[in-house]
Parts: C-alpha cells; sequence; structure tokens
C-alpha cells in the first residue's frame, strides 16, 4: 500500500519544493527591484546637486571672461547623440549667459528626435526666472521668437541637419532673383553680404550666427554645417575622450579659450 503511494508522495513534495524555490526567487526579484529603486533615488538627489553646483561654477567661470558668445553650436561627427548627455549643453549655456544653443548633426537623427532631449531638460528643475524656447515648437508661420515675458535668462534651442544650410541658401536665392524681377533690387550689385545675411536671418527668427562652435575628437570637421552661417565662426575642440566624458569643465574651457580668440573678420 505504502509503495503504491510513493509516486504522488514524490510528485506532491517535487511541486512543494519547485513552488518554495518560485516563491523565495520573487521574494528576491523584489528585494533587488527595491534596492534599486532606492540606488535610483539616492543618484537623482546627487545629481540634481551636482547639476546646481555645476550651474554656480560656471556663473562664476564665466565672470572672468571679457566675451562669451551669444550663440553655441554643438556639432555632432561620429557620435551617436546621447540626448541626456547633450541636454547638458542647454543648462550651462543658460548658466553662461548663452542667449542661443543650436545642435547640428549630419546624419539628422538628433533634430528627428530633439524632443527626447526636450524630456530630459523638462525633468530637471530650474528657476522661474529662466524661460527655454524650442524653435522646432514654433509654428512655420511665425518669422520671429516669442517675447522674453519678464524671463531674466532666456535660451533659444535649434536643430540642424545638412539639409537646412542648402534650404536656407535655395530659399534666400530665390529671394534675391524675385526681387530683382520686382524691380525692389535694381541691379546685381545692390546683391550684398548684408542683405543675403537680412533675408536669412528673416527666415530663421532672427538667430544670429553661430559664434562658437564646440565638437568632439581630434577632427575639426564641419560635416556640411550651415556654410553661410558659420563663416566667422570660431571652431574649438571640447578635448574630452568622448561624449560621455564631457563635462562642465570642457565647457568652460572652451569659453576661456574663446574669449581669447581675436577675429579680424577678414582683415
Amino acid at each position: 500500500m505504502l509503495s503504491s503511494n510513493l509516486p504522488s508522495v514524490a510528485i506532491l513534495w517535487t511541486a512543494h519544493l519547485l513552488f518554495s524555490i518560485a516563491e523565495q526567487f520573487l521574494a528576491f526579484v523584489r528585494w533587488i527591484r527595491k534596492k534599486f529603486k532606492s540606488v535610483s533615488n539616492r543618484k537623482l538627489i546627487t545629481s540634481s546637486n551636482d547639476w546646481k553646483k555645476a550651474d554656480l561654477e560656471i556663473q562664476f567661470a564665466v565672470r572672468k571672461l571679457d566675451k562669451i558668445p551669444s550663440h553655441l553650436a554643438v556639432v555632432l561627427g561620429p557620435e551617436i547623440p546621447n540626448y541626456e548627455l547633450l541636454a547638458q549643453f542647454i543648462h550651462w549655456g543658460l548658466a553662461a549667459g548663452i542667449g542661443y544653443v543650436s545642435f547640428y548633426d549630419h546624419k539628422g537623427i538628433l533634430k528627428a528626435n530633439y524632443h527626447r532631449m526636450l524630456d530630459y531638460v523638462r525633468q530637471r528643475p530650474r528657476d522661474d526666472s529662466e524661460q527655454i524656447v524650442w524653435t522646432p515648437n514654433l509654428k512655420p508661420t511665425e518669422r520671429a521668437l516669442p517675447p522674453r515675458n519678464g524671463y531674466r535668462h532666456r535660451v533659444v534651442v535649434s536643430f540642424f541637419d545638412p539639409e537646412d544650410g542648402q534650404k536656407q541658401l535655395l530659399a534666400a536665392t530665390r529671394t534675391v532673383t524675385d526681387r530683382l524681377r520686382a524691380g525692389s533690387i535694381s541691379t546685381a550689385a545692390d546683391v550684398t553680404v548684408e542683405l543675403v545675411d537680412q533675408i536669412i536671418q528673416d527666415s530663421n527668427y532672427h538667430i544670429p550666427d553661430p559664434e562658437l562652435a564646440v565638437y568632439f575628437g581630434a577632427i575639426c570637421c564641419t560635416y556640411g554645417m550651415l556654410p553661410w552661417q558659420i563663416r566667422l565662426t570660431e571652431f574649438i575642440p571640447l578635448e574630452a575622450p568622448s561624449l560621455a566624458e564631457v563635462t562642465e569643465a570642457h565647457f568652460l574651457n572652451c569659453l576661456f579659450r574663446y574669449a581669447k580668440c581675436e577675429q579680424r573678420f577678414g582683415k
């Protein structure tokens, strides 16, 4: 009789053992998740403190500079866009008093997915006196940036790829041709650098040309970036091994090097 019940007992014992193992495993998974959440929260608090410290260091450092760029461009080469890390340049620009921060990616990935960077920027708290304007969010019919509305600090964020430079030059050429035909421009001799500048700025929210462009790695390449707008731009390497290792110190080093540049404007 006992031997006939052995298979049933073995099955029940095995099922109980498996259930106990599964229960312990689930308890272990819950413990790991709890610990991971706790560590993540601590990292978030540490990151918040680091952000504030970095902003204060930048604000203090730029007081020593005779000039800072009004428009900073961040140029991506072979790097894969890291939206969280690139978002730091927006906050650093705000802290330094830079009014325009643009990102150029010759692959077009960053421009197509700019909202991912926007999400990271929104996660970070900022002062009520600061305003961030995202040009991709502006309506195509708008020709000017929105008013400051009392904000003491503002940064205008833009994203470009190779098509932007070509389209702007083609549009400017078309406008000049139309004006020549209409008679508002008398002769071709009246087509000046200042006129083309004005036409391009009219179509681009009157954003000034970038005065400083920073890039990663040891090779300086424009990758087809806005050929008209960068003719007077200073290109300075961030001198970080990779995008993942860029800190506010690399950013400040570029600002200090830019402040020492003597721009002769063709003289």
